[in-house]
C-alpha cells in the first residue's frame, strides 16, 4: 500500500508501457514477415496505389524468372478478377502454374507464372536502404531508453522506432499478387502492420518534438499536448478508412485508397513534426539546448525534405516516386545522424559512452551493408556467378573484414570523442606547439586549458594557481563541468604551484586510467609553463608597484615643493622686499635685501620648474579629462579635437592617472602632428577593466612599412609600467585607432 502511495509503482508501470508497446510493434511485424515467407509467392512485390481492377507489381531482378515483371498491371489470377475481393481463389501449393490476367505495355495478355515458396535475399536486397535505417534508429533508440527510461523523449523515440521497424520488416517482405487473391493471414496481418502499427509509429514523431523541446518537468498542457500528437495520426488513418469505402467501388480500390490516404497522413506528420521543431528552436534562449535541437531540427528537416520530394509529394500527385524502391529509409537516416551528433557535441541525454558506441557499431554497420550490396552486385553482374554463390563470397570476407573495420572505426571514433588519449607524445607535442604559438603571458594560462580540453575531449579544464598563504584560487578555466572533476597537481622542483582541474566527459563516462596517465604527463609540462606565468605575473605587479610608488612619491613631493618649500621662498622674497623699503638706497643692506630677494625669486621659479617636471600641474587642478582638454587646445588647428570623459573621477593610483594623461596628450599630438585628419576624439572612461583611454582620427592611417616612432614607444612602455595593455591599428574605414587599458590597482590588468 506504501508503495501505490508513494508513487513507485505507477512510475515502474508509466517507464515499462513504452517497451511493452514497442515489444509488441516489432513482434507484430516479425509475425507479418514469418508468415510471408511461409506463404506461396509468385516473387512479386504490390506497389500499392489506387489503380481500380488491377495492381502494379514490382519484381526483384533477383527473383525475375517466375513470369511477371516489373511495372506489369495484373487484374487476374486464375480466371478470378483481383477486384473480386480476395479469396476468390484457393492458396496453390509451392510448384503450381497459374494463369495471371496480366497488362502489359498497354496490352492485355495472359501470363503463367509458377508459384514458389518467396527467396527472402531479393527481397532483402531490396530493402536494404529501409532496413538500415529502421535498425539504425530502433538500436540508438532501445539503447537511450534503456539509459534514460525517465527521459521523457525517450519513450515516443522507442515508440517511433519499433513501429517503423515492425512496419518496415512487413514493407521489405512485400505482398505478392497471389496474396490479393487468396486472401487469410498475409493479407490482413500486411495492412495491419502497413497501416495500423505505421500511423502509431507516426504518432510518435509530433510526440518525441513535443516531449524533448518542452521545459523539465512537463505541465499538465504539455502532457495533453503529447496525447494528442500521439493519437492523431491513429485517429485520422481510421477515420478515413470510413472515409475511403464511400468512392471505392470495390476492396481493391478501397485498400489503394487506404495507402493514398496514409501517404498524405505521414507528409502531414513530417511537416508537422519539423514546424513544431524550429517554432520550439526559435523560442528557446538555453544555449545548450539550443544546440541540441540545431542538430535534430537540421536533421529532421534534411529528412523531412528528402522523403517530401523522393517519395510522398511525388505518389500523391503523380503515383510516382524518384527514390528507388526500398531505399525510402535512406532519407532517414540525417534524422539518427543529427541524434548522433546531437549525443557527441552537445550531450543529448547526458549521455556520452553510448554516443561513442552508437557511432563505431553503425558505422561498421553501414559500411558493411554498402560493400556487402556493391560486392554482390559486382560478382553477380561482371563475374555472372549465381546470387547464391555471390552472396556467401561476399558474406565470407563481411565476417573477415569485422573485426579489422570494427577496430579501425573504433579507434576513430575515440580519437574523435576521447582525443589524444592514446597518443600521449602527439597530445605533448600539440601543447608544446601551441604554447609556442603564445605571444603574449597573458594568453598561456587560456591556450593550455583550451588545449587540454581539445586534446583529451573533456567539457571542462581549469587551472588554478596557489598564493602565498597556500590557497588555491582559479586563473583560467574552459567550458562547463559535467561530471566528477579530477585535480592533478602542479609542481615546480617539488614545489606546489597550482593545480589542474579537469571534469569527466559525463557522469556515465568518467576519466579511466588513460586519461589519467595522460593528464599526469601534460602536468609535467605545465607546470613550468605555468610557473613561468607566476614569474612573468610577479615581475609585472612588481614593475607596477615600483612605477606607483614612484610616481605616488612625485606627487607627494610636488605637493611638498608647492604647498610648502614654494611659499616659504615667496615668503622670504616678500619679506626682503618690505624691509628694502626702509633702508637707504645706496647702502650695503640695501644691496644684500634686493639680492636676498633676487635669489628667492630665482629659487622659487626652480621649485615651480621641479614641481612641474614631477608631474603635470593640470593633473591635481583639472583632473585628467580636463587636463588632456587643456592640453588638447592649442593642438587644435585644422584638425578638431574633442575631449569626451567624465569630469569628476574617483581618486586614482598617481601612476595611473599620469599615463593616461601622457598616453592621451601623446595620441592626439600624433594625430594633429602626422594624420593628415579632419577630426580627432580622445575618450577616457572608467570601465570594470580600469581606466580606458581611447584616441580616434580619420586621418591616413598607420603606414604599415614605417617602423614605430618614440611617440608609440613611449605609449607602449607607459602602459606596460602600470600593468597595462595598448594598442594602435588602422580600421578598415581608414584612420588610426589607440587604444590602452590602465588597471585601478597595480599589475592589474593582465
Amino acid at each position: 500500500m506504501s508503495a501505490w502511495r508513494s508513487g513507485t509503482i505507477p512510475a515502474r508501470r508509466r517507464r515499462a508501457a513504452p517497451a511493452a508497446v514497442a515489444i509488441v510493434l516489432v513482434v507484430l511485424g516479425v509475425m507479418a514477415t514469418a508468415v510471408r515467407l511461409d506463404a506461396p509467392s509468385d516473387g512479386s512485390v504490390v506497389l500499392l496505389g489506387w489503380r481500380p481492377g488491377a495492381v502494379a507489381v514490382d519484381v526483384p531482378a533477383a527473383a525475375a524468372g517466375s513470369g511477371l515483371r516489373s511495372g506489369d498491371l495484373v487484374t487476374g489470377v486464375a480466371g478470378r478478377p483481383l477486384a473480386g475481393g480476395p479469396g476468390a481463389v484457393a492458396r496453390p501449393l509451392p510448384g503450381t502454374t497459374l494463369l495471371y490476367d496480366v497488362v502489359r505495355e498497354n496490352e492485355a495478355t495472359v501470363v503463367a507464372v509458377r508459384v514458389a515458396l518467396p527467396d527472402p535475399y531479393p527481397l532483402i536486397l531490396q530493402g536494404w536502404g529501409d532496413l538500415l535505417f529502421v535498425v539504425a534508429l530502433a538500436g540508438l533508440a532501445a539503447a537511450l531508453y534503456l539509459r534514460r527510461p525517465d527521459e521523457p523523449a525517450t519513450a515516443p523515440l522507442l515508440v517511433l522506432a519499433a513501429g517503423l521497424l515492425g512496419s518496415t520488416l512487413t514493407v521489405v517482405a512485400g505482398l505478392p499478387a497471389l496474396a490479393l487473391a487468396t486472401g487469410g493471414p498475409q493479407l490482413w496481418l500486411f495492412h495491419l502492420n502497413t497501416i495500423g502499427v505505421y500511423s502509431i509509429s507516426w504518432g510518435a514523431l509530433p510526440a518525441f518534438a513535443i516531449a524533448f523541446a518542452a521545459c523539465r518537468p512537463h505541465s499538465a498542457r504539455t502532457r495533453k499536448a503529447i496525447a494528442v500528437a500521439y493519437a492523431a495520426p491513429p485517429s485520422a488513418m481510421a477515420l478515413w478508412c470510413g472515409v475511403a469505402a464511400l468512392p471505392a467501388p470495390d476492396a481493391l480500390a478501397w485498400l489503394g485508397l487506404l495507402h493514398t490516404g496514409q501517404t498524405a497522413i505521414v507528409a502531414a506528420t513530417l511537416v508537422t513534426g519539423t514546424v513544431w521543431g524550429f517554432l520550439s528552436y526559435r523560442g528557446n534562449s538555453d544555449p545548450l539546448m539550443r544546440g541540441r535541437m540545431r542538430w535534430l531540427l537540421g536533421g529532421g528537416a534534411v529528412a523531412t525534405a528528402l522523403g517530401l520530394a523522393g517519395w510522398h509529394l511525388p505518389q500523391l500527385i503523380a503515383d510516382a516516386h524518384p527514390l528507388p524502391w526500398g531505399a525510402l529509409g535512406l532519407s532517414g537516416l540525417p534524422f539518427v545522424a543529427g541524434i548522433g551528433v546531437a549525443l557527441r557535441r552537445h550531450r543529448l541525454f547526458d549521455i556520452e559512452r553510448l554516443a561513442n558506441r552508437s557511432l563505431v557499431y553503425a558505422s561498421v554497420v553501414a559500411i558493411l551493408a554498402a560493400g556487402y550490396a556493391a560486392v554482390v552486385a559486382l560478382l553477380a553482374g561482371g563475374l555472372k556467378l549465381s546470387h547464391t554463390v555471390a552472396a556467401a563470397l561476399t558474406a565470407a570476407g563481411a565476417a573477415l573484414a569485422l573485426a579489422p573495420l570494427r577496430n579501425l572505426a573504433q579507434s576513430t571514433v575515440n580519437r574523435v570523442m576521447y582525443g589524444d588519449r592514446h597518443d600521449p607524445a602527439g597530445a605533448l607535442t600539440r601543447l608544446g606547439t601551441r604554447l609556442q604559438a603564445v605571444l603574449l603571458p597573458a594568453d598561456v594560462l587560456p591556450a593550455i586549458v583550451e588545449t587540454v580540453a581539445r586534446s583529451l575531449r573533456v567539457p571542462y579544464v581549469a587551472i588554478d594557481l596557489v598564493d602565498a598563504a597556500g590557497t588555491c584560487h582559479p586563473a583560467a578555466q574552459h567550458g562547463v563541468a559535467a561530471g566528477p572533476v579530477h585535480a592533478e597537481p602542479l609542481r615546480h622542483h617539488g614545489t606546489l604551484i597550482g593545480r589542474l582541474r579537469i571534469s569527466a566527459r559525463d557522469r556515465d563516462d568518467p576519466l579511466d586510467p588513460l586519461d589519467l596517465d595522460l593528464v599526469g604527463s601534460l602536468a609535467q609540462q605545465v607546470g613550468t609553463a605555468v610557473q613561468a606565468v607566476r614569474l612573468h605575473e610577479d615581475l609585472v605587479r612588481s614593475r607596477a608597484d615600483v612605477v606607483a610608488s614612484r610616481e605616488d612619491e612625485r606627487r607627494r613631493l610636488r605637493r611638498d615643493l608647492h604647498d610648502g618649500l614654494g611659499p616659504a621662498l615667496a615668503a622670504i622674497g616678500l619679506k626682503a622686499g618690505l624691509a628694502a623699503r626702509d633702508v637707504p638706497p645706496g647702502s650695503v643692506a640695501r644691496h644684500l635685501l634686493d639680492e636676498i630677494s633676487a635669489e628667492a625669486a630665482a629659487s622659487l621659479t626652480d621649485v615651480r620648474r621641479l614641481a612641474e617636471a614631477l608631474r603635470p600641474p593640470a593633473l591635481d587642478e583639472l583632473g585628467v579629462v580636463g587636463a588632456v582638454r587643456a592640453r588638447a587646445a592649442p593642438l587644435a588647428g585644422d584638425m578638431s579635437i574633442e575631449v569626451a570623459g567624465p569630469e569628476e573621477m574617483p581618486a586614482l593610483p598617481a601612476a595611473v592617472e599620469t599615463a593616461a594623461y601622457r598616453i592621451a596628450v601623446e595620441a592626439i599630438t600624433n594625430a594633429a602632428r602626422h594624420s593628415g585628419a579632419a577630426r580627432c576624439v580622445a575618450t577616457i572612461a572608467l570601465t570594470e577593466r580600469g581606466v580606458e583611454v581611447t584616441v580616434r582620427d580619420d586621418g591616413r592611417g598607420l603606414d604599415p612599412d614605417r617602423p614605430p616612432g618614440v611617440g608609440f614607444r613611449s605609449m607602449r612602455e607607459r602602459a606596460a609600467e602600470v600593468g597595462g595593455t595598448w594598442s594602435a591599428r588602422s580600421p578598415a574605414g581608414g584612420g588610426t585607432h589607440v587604444h590602452a587599458v590602465l588597471p585601478t590597482t597595480p599589475g592589474g590588468a593582465r
